[in-house]
């Protein structure tokens, strides 16, 4: 999202370089940063308007001669922090203080490939009046990264100008750095007696066409190894029906012997 701040060039030099230093931060600065940025440009001006003009421009004690300056060719600066492709826009009133109606016009050059929009571009302003001027920057062939200057100038009886700056943003680009590898293992502790572990898989093995679980003979949806386990339990009870066999075969051979004692 695009923000916008307006600097005052009409100010003492004590203003406009704290104005300047705080310019030089980085541009990329989170919205709460740019707030308080705002509130130090303000109490900076507060501070020289509560000033003594004497301590500032340190005149003589004896006697002061009254003494003006001429206004300053630019009065302001309207800087943009922008996203790619975003329309800026911007109002600027203009107000004839003189005692006559006069006549102004409002050029602007180009941001970089921008054209800046004025409406209106001239006006007929009586003595005391105002006008409103809309200012309208496209963002079609801006660039990343670049900052792009002009000025807005403002003709009647004499010229001044406000500074435009757009500066736009590059586009963050989020980015995630994830690890994976072999199955992690999950080892808890055996709370029966305290000195074995279970190690169990933190994830089930990845079935593929290779794998063993989908060879011929498998039980479907078993665990793993689920063959050798119905192998281990079919030759048990194999070598206890032949233990029982032989138990059988015992006893009738017993009896025969018996019954031929007896005959005897």
């Amino acid at each position: 999202m695009s923000q916008t701040y307006v600097r005052d060039l009409t100010g003492s030099k004590a203003e406009q370089g704290m104005d300047v230093l705080l310019d030089e931060l980085p541009g990329m600065l989170s919205s709460a940063t740019s707030a308080y940025l705002r509130l130090i440009r303000r109490a900076g001006r507060m501070v020289g308007d509560l000033l003594p003009a004497d301590m500032l421009t340190g005149a003589n004690e004896c006697c002061a001669v009254p003494t003006q300056d001429c206004p300053p060719h630019c009065v302001a600066e309207i800087c943009w922090d922008a996203c790619l492709g975003e329309t800026q826009r911007a109002s600027i009133t203009v107000k004839n203080t003189s005692a006559q109606t006069r006549a102004f016009a409002f050029t602007a050059g180009n941001l970089g490939p921008a054209k800046v929009e004025i409406v209106p571009p001239a006006a007929q302003i009586a003595a005391g009046q105002s006008v409103t001027l809309q200012v309208t920057v496209a963002g079609a062939g801006l660039k990343e990264g670049e900052t792009y200057t002009t000025e807005l100038l403002v003709r009647g009886a004499y010229e001044q100008c406000v500074k435009l700056k757009l500066r736009v943003t590059r586009t963050a680009v989020p980015q995630v750095d994830l690890a994976l590898g072999d199955v992690p293992q999950r080892i808890t502790e055996l709370k029966w007696y305290r000195h074995w572990q279970c190690t169990d898989p933190c994830a089930p093995p990845s079935r593929t066409t290779d794998d063993a679980a989908l060879r011929t003979g498998d039980v479907a949806g078993g665990p793993p190894h689920a063959t050798g386990v119905v192998a281990n339990r079919t030759a048990a009870a194999s070598a206890t029906h032949a233990a029982r066999s032989v138990k059988v075969a015992r006893k009738a051979a017993s009896r025969r012997g018996a019954a031929k004692k007896r005959r005897a």
